[in-house]
C-alpha cells in the first residue's frame, strides 16, 4: 500500500504539499495532506492523487481525502497514519 500512495504520488507533490499519510482499514483509505495553503492547484492535485491511488487497486475502494492547513504537528490528522511524505522545511 505504501508504495501505491507513493507511484500515485509521483508529478503530484507540489511546493505546497508539506506531508502525505495514510490509514488503511477494511474498506476505505483516508488520506491525509498537509499543505502550506488550500488553493484550486491543491485540490487539483489531491483529486487526481485519490484518483490514481484508486486505479492502483484491485477492487474497489473508497479513498478519503483530508487536507489540513498547516504544519504536520501534533494538530495534523495524519500524524496517525503511516507517512510517505514529509517536505523538508526550510
Amino acid at each position: 500500500m505504501v508504495l501505491d500512495v507513493v507511484q500515485a504520488a509521483l508529478g503530484l507533490i507540489s511546493p505546497e504539499m508539506r506531508a502525505i499519510s495514510f490509514e488503511l482499514s477494511s474498506d476505505r483509505i483516508s488520506l491525509y495532506i498537509a499543505v502550506r495553503e488550500r488553493n484550486q492547484h491543491v485540490d487539483e492535485d489531491v483529486e487526481d492523487l485519490v484518483f490514481d491511488l484508486e486505479a492502483l487497486q484491485d477492487g474497489p475502494v473508497a479513498v478519503e481525502p483530508h487536507i489540513f492547513v498547516g504544519p504536520p504537528g501534533p494538530e495534523w490528522p495524519g500524524n496517525s497514519g503511516r507517512r510517505v511524505y514529509l517536505a523538508k522545511e526550510a
